[in-house]
């Protein structure tokens, strides 16, 4: 009998078979797909989802990367009749690998027949980010999923075979980890601010020190955002170097380099439509900083390698922890990029100056812990929680956050003590403060403490405090407007 082209498919992918067993336990994606922009879209979602994968564009290619790579889940693109027999082909050979199919449109026949041909899901339509990688993830742990999904990638139910699903998207909450605590008034107004320009186009740079929320702040004007339903892409621009940072930023062409085997899309093109978070730019490049200017200027940008534009529509924000127009004078940063950056510029400041934020920071935290480890939360006595509103943390909320669990998961105790602190702190109990005035405090923030404990010692009497601190009245309202001192 003359074997035809299919029948020697399904014996090449069964030749390159391995045992089963690796499929289940890896997390590894492998996408076949000839449609380019529906790559696109299909690297944006796995990359919001944090999910590995590989991208190939035929048959030939996947077979190749099955015989080298295990893989968890294959995601095959529907754009002809062709594709519907792949589905079924790598189903015979590999049934303990899970299939997803994706389409930009679906009829219920379509439907019928690739699922019918082993596919596990079929998506088809739009694919919102935020959902689609869920999906996937719960797959690739063996939870059970819907048999067909409709635009957006949303569960259809009980929907069957041959029922072609139509789910409407729901407006997005701003999620409940991205609530932030706040009683200082400095704070208040930055977050104010957030809030007011969530819904602009504008440009923002966040500034402050490590650790005080400024990627959160971020996260929280996106999801506040028209754009919320759209990726939301973090980049460390200080943990790549330059060659790297271009190629993850602008994408490349196949070949435009040594070990560029295949085309990449970049973070940038992943982020259209939605928002893309420039952490610690400080640190990039003048070289790069040329580059990225472009691409603000004029939203478009060519991939390393190529000679197509491609044009992008992203929101930019930025953050750093150095002050850029100090690093300008210094001729560290572009004064054109830091002017194109600063429209909207947030100021975040350090937890030393946010002390009173402390007992719900605590709180919160011991929450957090108790829910994700499922144990009983434990409590923190006054004394406790004074004495770490006396620490200087300049590590700031990150390092507090790490020190309430430290304290949680080592004490014997059900309530955690004073004087336990120094015990599990280690060294951040050396840096408990006996004056507040110590050598690292900036001149701004000297005078904003006692300026402060000055106007309480005089139940805020202007006429007291200026006479205890030798200046006249107008003075002092003019300090304290300049360094936000509430009175």
């Amino acid at each position: 009998m003359r074997m035809t082209s299919q029948d020697r498919s399904t014996e090449m992918l069964q030749q390159a078979e391995k045992p089963a067993e690796r499929f289940t336990k890896s997390r590894e994606i492998l996408v076949i797909n000839r449609d380019p922009e529906l790559r696109a879209v299909l690297t944006k979602a796995l990359y919001v989802a944090n999910l590995s994968s590989t991208t190939v564009s035929s048959e030939a290619e996947a077979l190749a990367c099955l015989r080298k790579n295990p893989y968890g889940l294959i995601i095959v693109g529907i754009d002809t009749p062709e594709s519907l027999g792949l589905v079924s082909r790598a189903h015979q050979a590999y049934p303990s690998c899970p299939i997803f199919a994706i389409a930009r449109t679906a009829t219920p026949e379509l439907v019928r027949d690739v699922l019918r041909a082993g596919a596990v899901d079929f998506v088809f339509g739009s694919v919102d980010s935020r959902v689609f990688g869920p999906r996937l993830c719960s797959v690739l742990e063996g939870r059970p999923e819907p048999s067909a999904s409709g635009p957006g990638g949303a569960p259809d139910g009980d929907a069957g075979p041959g029922t072609l699903v139509e789910v409407a998207g729901t407006e997005a909450a701003v999620p409940e980890d991205l609530k932030i605590i706040c009683r200082n008034r400095r704070m208040q107004r930055v977050l104010e601010i957030a809030e007011t320009i969530a819904g602009t186009e504008s440009t923002v740079l966040i500034q402050g020190e490590s650790g005080t929320g400024k990627e959160l702040i971020a996260k929280k004007i996106h999801y506040l955002s028209e754009r919320r339903k759209k990726p939301f892409v973090e980049v460390n621009c200080g943990a790549l170097p330059e060659s790297l940072l271009e190629s993850q930023l602008f994408g490349h062409e196949k070949g435009s380099f040594t070990g560029a085997v295949h085309r990449q899309v970049g973070l940038f093109e992943i982020a259209d439509q939605g928002t893309i978070f420039l952490d610690e730019i400080g640190e990039m490049s003048l070289d790069m900083q040329v580059k990225l200017l472009r691409v603000l200027q004029f939203r478009e940008f060519r991939r390393i390698g190529g000679s197509q534009v491609v044009k992008v529509d992203v929101r930019v924000i930025a953050a750093t922890n150095k002050d850029l127009k100090s690093e300008v004078e210094k001729k560290h940063f572009r004064p054109d990029l830091f002017y194109r950056l600063n429209v909207i510029a947030l100021e975040v400041p350090p937890l030393r100056e946010r002390l009173e934020e402390i007992p719900d920071l605590i709180e919160s935290f011991s929450e957090k812990i108790s829910r994700q480890r499922g144990t009983p939360r434990k409590m923190f006595t006054p004394e406790a929680i004074q004495r770490m509103q006396k620490y200087r943390w300049t590590g700031n909320v990150r390092e507090l956050e790490n020190a309430v669990e430290r304290l949680i998961l080592l004490s014997k105790q059900e309530v955690v003590a004073a004087e336990e602190l120094d015990e599990h702190l280690g060294q951040s109990a050396d840096l408990v403060m006996d004056s507040r005035f110590q050598p690292n405090l900036t001149l701004d923030e000297v005078k904003r403490i006692h300026i402060a404990n000055v106007l309480k010692e005089n139940s805020g009497n202007k006429m007291k405090t200026a006479r205890t601190l030798k200046i006249n009245v107008k003075t002092l309202y003019n300090l304290m407007k300049k360094l936000e001192i509430e009175g």
